[in-house]
């Protein structure tokens, strides 16, 4: 009984630091595109932008290796994180559609599939085996 407990301990904290990568990575290779380098394509030059993709993205990356070291405070830093993200991204899907920058179609489908993803993990992080497992050191 005591293994299948762990093992979905294991099992959610493994997606949540895979989501989390993901997401680390993404933010910040949305903010290199947003102070114009491009990767491949281009996005419109908006450095407020780059700004808040750059902290989430930081914060993001701090938060997973608080989960990967497992730290004492990797579920709070985990829960920050994403919530300041998710409020970045609300913010920018609000700031384009009052018209205050130049969007693209790359730009409104990836502020969608991230704040997705945003939720999926906040929504991993409230269930009790993530809970458990990140707020505490006593990992198996």
């Amino acid at each position: 009984m005591m293994k299948t407990t762990t093992r979905s301990f294991t099992t959610v904290v493994t997606v949540i630091t895979v989501l989390m990568v993901a997401e680390a990575v993404t933010f910040l290779l949305a903010a290199l595109l947003h102070v114009g380098i491009p990767l491949g394509f281009s996005e419109p030059r908006i450095i407020p932008a780059a700004i808040v993709e750059g902290l989430c993205g930081l914060l993001l990356a701090v938060s997973t290796c608080a989960v990967v070291t497992r730290t004492t405070w990797a579920w709070g830093a985990a829960l920050a994180a994403h919530l300041v993200a998710m409020a970045g991204v609300l913010l920018g899907i609000i700031a384009l559609a009052l018209g205050a920058g130049p969007s693209t179609e790359v730009n409104t489908i990836y502020h969608r599939v991230i704040l997705g993803v945003l939720v999926v993990v906040l929504v991993l992080l409230s269930t009790p085996a993530a809970r458990a497992a990140l707020s505490h050191r006593t990992w198996a």
